[in-house]
């Protein structure tokens, strides 16, 4: 029997074997993964010059040849792209890449370079950087940096010093021009400011970049000229210098976005995103809306955000001020697929009144139900609810419904609501709610604005979301929004628009398109209105703080003085009176801290509020008899000590000091008659001269201390038929030869030199209305006769010759003269007012709604006119 001594397999050795056998081709690959992984991490991606780029440079501007990039934005037709590389922004950094060619000039490979090779310039928009850019720019070769500066005429001396190991130079190329330059590799560092130069030498060392790492660089179009933004960087230099109501809006955009992209290549613009946090999803809930809002925006509008929505309850759950229950009852029942955000003309402060806030509605029944609710809820706001013309407007207690979209926004603590079209909007108050109610109402829109619909034309309309942005209002915007002046070299630029469409990753696709506007800003709109319970008694009067701030004190019919801002129109306080005023309103400041108190008169008593409408202490005074007119404030000596003088229906003219005492030489001074104006006070040669008239012509003029100048005048023309002397005293100071005017009801002037010499004119029928004034330009003043619809304005140096007519298409009320060489007149019973300029010629805009005189204020850069219109008060914005 034989045995077999073969050995068998063991089983368990064979199933060990083939792992150890193939195991070696894993452990190679993943060698190597761990590897570029290790290279990933601690090795640059690009070697390019992006890796010298400071992480906190805001933007980088990448050239393909500075030299040529400067031609090209030269040469460029195109206006916007003009106005934006014209910023002393751009023009500061061709000057110093200009400077640094010059040095290298002698050297024509590196010449070759400047004009053609890419090259970055870096700003990180600090204030201490003086809009200084760090440049990168490749060369085609490695240089001897010092021999380069050896050789050149341009370099009087220069420094080297080292800095983490490498030769830095600092060239100095005149006294007060001196240039840091660095060489790595083969990238020239460069720039007038040493410590750019430094931060970009400390950056070469670390192993990641984060403008070496954006992935999209490539995905943006070649192109001579590329602009890049890194908003988290531009976040932590501005977020200082915003207004502290808007600190959060660079964060807000930082968390958004990560990087925009832009390349121009003279006639084309391509740019991309990437986005981030909730723009990143905008692939999830966005859709394209239709233009539908377009016919509810007002045509001032100056910025606008807003949305298409796919999926509704996922773009509030993206809401970055989290969830509201009351949104959540009140408006997600209702709200359909598009959500807008609009500031109009920024006039208000922190744009506290300018913003609008716009829902596309998919079922109106519900929606107003749903508010007419939350009223109920919530609390109505009283005064704010109501109808206007066609609209019923809602007022609101509480925000809550709007958390989602605005947060705790102070400006919305009571916000407004209104249907317009297929819209819900919401407005900080009602009067601003109410003026863009007026525009949707007479098409005052961005659908009739022909230089917005050329605009539209030009972009594809795919985008889930957009913006638009109206440059004649950006430098309004930014000085609202950072407190500062704002650049105007941009408002040349007019409409730009931006379209977003998402892509692939975080990558988002710009649509960019721009319009030159074909037409400035209005001459004159309506920037706010403020109702009153009862209709205005008289004009508006303005008052100026210390501290910028203007006030508006305005009575009405049922004796209430109410005190308003002029930002916005709202009411501040509201005092009721015993009877009428009869004086202007005037700010004096009586207790010489700053601010302006209130003084005026009624019929028996002498009134001094403070800024908060509260009575000052010793006021109100009784007057020793019933008042004929309102009383004049005088300050002598400028001192603000100051005197009021008031004569009375017993024919005594009374004057008081500071404190209310009796003034020597005025307590009861006879006026031998019924004085119905206000006394008029001016200086000349230095004295005083205090005149007052008589109904029946009687003109006497007095000294400071209550002596007469010259004996009393009587001035002819009085007739009981045609009425008597009701026109205000007035005196041209400041003319080498300064007169007193008056005027009676029969058509007669009279000017009355400070000797007491009397020249009497006819110019004009009775009945006429009558008014002086400096229009011309000369010191002396002119006349003006309104005489029903026809207005005439003379001189006295030629009183028999007009120096225009002007005719009215009915009959007007009011003439008065204004500053700045223009006319005032009113149509109280149409309730029209209109301003003319020296020739005669209306301005454009006009007439304007009211029934009273106006005044005028400049605020924020706007010069505004505001009048009494009823049971309202108005502003506009003029162009005077």
């Amino acid at each position: 029997m034989k045995l077999n001594f073969t050995p068998k397999k063991s089983p368990l050795k064979s199933v060990v074997a083939r792992p150890l056998f193939s195991s070696r081709p894993f452990i190679a690959v993943a060698s190597l993964l761990l590897a570029a992984l290790l290279l990933f991490l601690f090795l640059p991606r690009n070697p390019g010059p992006y890796r010298a780029i400071p992480a906190q440079s805001s933007v980088v501007l990448e050239c393909t040849g500075l030299l040529r990039a400067r031609i090209l934005t030269d040469k460029t037709p195109d206006p916007g792209w003009r106005a934006v590389l014209q910023d002393p922004l751009f023009q500061q950094c061709f000057k110093d890449a200009e400077l640094a060619a010059r040095l290298f000039k002698h050297d024509p490979d590196l010449l070759r370079a400047f004009a053609q090779n890419k090259a970055l310039a870096a700003f990180s928009l600090q204030p201490s950087d003086e809009l200084h850019a760090l440049f990168a720019l490749e060369l085609d070769r490695t240089i001897d940096l010092e021999k380069a500066l050896k050789n050149s005429k341009l370099a009087t001396k220069y420094i080297a010093h080292q800095f983490h190991g490498n030769d830095l130079y600092t060239v100095y190329l005149s006294p007060r021009e001196l240039l840091e330059v660095t060489l790595s590799g083969q990238v020239l560092l460069f720039s007038r400011k040493a410590t750019l130069v430094e931060d970009a030498v400390a950056e070469l060392e670390n192993a990641r970049n984060w403008w070496a790492d954006r992935p999209y660089f490539r995905d943006l179009a070649p192109a001579p000229l590329r602009l890049h933004l890194r908003p988290a960087a531009f976040a932590e230099q501005y977020r200082s210098q915003m207004n502290p109501r808007w600190r959060g809006l660079p964060d807000l955009l930082a968390r958004n976005v990560e990087w925009v992209g832009l390349s121009w290549d003279g006639k084309m613009v391509d740019a991309l995103a990437e986005t981030k946090g909730f723009l990143s999803k905008l692939g999830s809930w966005g859709s394209p809306p239709d233009g539908a809002i377009f016919k509810v925006l007002p045509d001032n509008t100056a910025f606008l955000a807003r949305a298409g929505l796919s999926n509704i309850p996922e773009f509030f759950k993206q809401m970055g001020d989290g969830r509201s229950s009351d949104f959540e009852q009140y408006i997600l029942p209702w709200v359909g697929g598009e959500v807008a955000l609009a500031v109009t003309e920024p006039l208000s402060p922190a744009l506290a009144g300018d913003r609008l806030i716009l829902l596309a509605v998919r079922d109106s029944a519900k929606a107003l139900s749903s508010l007419r609710s939350f009223a109920r809820e919530r609390g109505a706001l009283p005064g704010a609810s109501g109808s206007y013309q066609m609209f019923e407007i809602l007022g609101f207690q509480s925000a809550s419904l709007l958390q989602p979209l605005l947060g705790e926004d102070e400006a919305f603590r009571n916000p407004v609501g209104a249907m317009v079209g297929s819209y819900v909007i919401f407005a900080s108050d009602r009067s601003s709610l109410e003026i863009q109610l007026d525009k949707f109402l007479v098409n005052q829109t961005l659908a009739t604005n022909t230089d917005f619909l050329q605009l539209q034309q030009k972009l594809p309309g795919k985008g889930r979301a957009s913006f638009l942005l109206n440059t004649a209002y950006l430098s309004g915007l930014l000085q609202n929004l950072t407190d500062r002046t704002g650049e105007t070299a941009l408002s040349a630029t007019g409409l730009i628009a931006a379209e977003l469409q998402t892509d692939w990753g975080r990558k988002t696709k710009l649509s960019l398109a721009n319009q030159s506007l074909s037409q400035p800003i209005a001459e004159t709109d309506i920037l706010w209105k403020t109702p009153l319970a009862a209709p205005v008694a008289g004009k508006p009067c303005l008052v100026e703080q210390q501290d910028g701030r203007i006030f508006g004190l305005v009575q009405d019919q049922k004796h209430t003085l109410h005190c308003f801002d002029l930002q916005n129109g709202a009411i501040l306080w509201s005092k009721p009176l015993p009877e009428r005023i009869l004086s202007d309103l005037q700010g004096i400041d009586y207790f010489g801290s700053g601010l302006n108190c209130y003084i005026f008169s009624t019929a028996t008593q002498v009134f001094i509020l403070d800024e908060n409408g509260r009575e000052v202490q010793g006021y109100p005074f009784k007057l020793p008899a019933r008042a004929s007119h309102g009383i004049r404030v005088v300050d002598f000596d400028k001192t603000k000590k100051f005197n009021y003088f008031v004569a009375c229906e017993n024919e005594k003219v009374y004057g008081y000091g500071h404190l209310g005492k009796p003034l020597d030489g005025w307590n009861g001074l006879s006026t031998e008659g019924r004085v119905r104006e206000s006394l008029l006070h001016f200086q000349h040669s230095g004295m005083d001269f205090l005149a007052i008239l008589t109904e029946k012509g009687l003109l006497s003029v007095f000294g400071r201390d209550g002596s007469p100048r010259f004996p009393p005048i009587q001035l002819e023309g009085f007739q009981p038929e045609a009425g008597d002397f009701d026109c205000p005293l007035v005196a041209d100071v400041a003319s080498a030869n300064p007169h007193i005017y008056a005027a009676n009801a029969n058509g007669q002037i009279f000017a009355c030199d400070l000797k007491g010499q009397v020249t009497t004119y006819t110019v004009g029928k009775p009945g006429i209305a009558l008014a002086f004034g400096q229009l011309s330009g000369d010191a002396r003043f002119e006349w003006a006769a309104l005489d029903g619809n026809s207005l005439s304005l003379g001189s006295f140096l030629n009183p028999g010759s007009p120096l225009f007519k002007t005719r009215f298409p009915v009959k007007q009320q009011l003439v008065f003269f204004r500053p700045n060489n223009r006319l005032g007149v009113v149509d109280k019973f149409g309730r029209r007012v209109w301003l003319l300029d020296s020739q005669g010629k209306i301005l454009p805009g006009f007439p304007l709604g009211g029934n009273t005189a106006f005044e005028f204020a400049k605020l924020h850069g706007v010069d505004m006119l505001v009048v009494g219109n009823g049971n309202g008060i108005w502003a506009y914005r003029v162009r005077q």
